[in-house]
């Protein structure tokens, strides 16, 4: 991912490349019905289907709810961030062990950067993660009026010059490219901010939207698993 709005700006970082490095790990898990659309690669999921019965445009707002539940100190792009206490959690954190999908997430670093990040993940999860998208919120003084032309207005000029993606699993190329038809834009839905939020907005519940391109993955034999991407 490049692109995100953020307080009051729409910021862009291009040209990183992400070494993942995924664990899976046993644990028991109740199978679950995967719906799936016309199939593009035989490790991900299609922007068109349905995974466990839930449209990807939903998995899509369900990872921002996650996302943006974290605060800074505990946010991996704050690492290095001047004035933050970072205090680094597992992957795993704030996440529902219920779901069938385990959110990853992305990590921003300035042009030309590499880094590596590895997460362990329960098997039978499929895992999902933002590469290229932005999202817009009514908690920002930007936004305004405050309606939902507005946020999709100013979310989708964040991704107006998507970077070529370049995106590999153990060494296969996948599917996902930067072109339009992979796109997704949300419906408008809520995002509740926790205090010292990423955007240091007051905490609350703000309406948004976001857009951009997703990667989800299907689950992956036990082991090691290495995904990268550079955009």
């Amino acid at each position: 991912m490049h692109k995100q709005t953020m307080k009051s700006a729409v910021l862009s970082f291009a040209s990183i490349s992400l070494l993942l490095i995924i664990s899976l790990y046993a644990v028991a898990i109740p199978s679950s019905n995967l719906v799936q659309g016309q199939e593009t690669d035989r490790y991900s999921f299609p922007v068109n289907s349905s995974p466990y019965d839930i449209s990807f445009k939903e998995w899509t707002q369900k990872w921002w709810q996650w996302y943006i539940s974290i605060p800074k100190q505990h946010n991996p792009n704050f690492e290095d961030a001047e004035g933050v206490k970072y205090e680094p959690k597992d992957c795993s954190y704030l996440q529902d062990p219920a779901s069938p999908v385990f959110f990853v997430p992305y990590i921003m670093r300035e042009k030309g950067a590499f880094t590596t990040m590895t997460c362990n993940v329960p098997q039978n999860k499929s895992i999902m993660i933002g590469i290229d998208n932005g999202l817009m919120d009514c908690g920002d003084p930007i936004v305004q009026p405050k309606t939902v032309d507005t946020l999709e207005k100013i979310v989708k000029e964040s991704n107006i010059f998507p970077n070529e993606f370049d995106i590999t699993l153990d060494g296969n190329p996948l599917a996902l490219t930067n072109e339009e038809k992979d796109r997704v834009l949300s419906e408008p839905f809520n995002i509740t901010e926790p205090k010292n939020n990423i955007w240091d907005e007051p905490p609350g519940t703000y309406l948004s939207v976001a857009d951009g391109w997703y990667l989800m993955l299907k689950p992956l034999p036990l082991g090691e698993h290495t995904l990268h991407y550079r955009i």
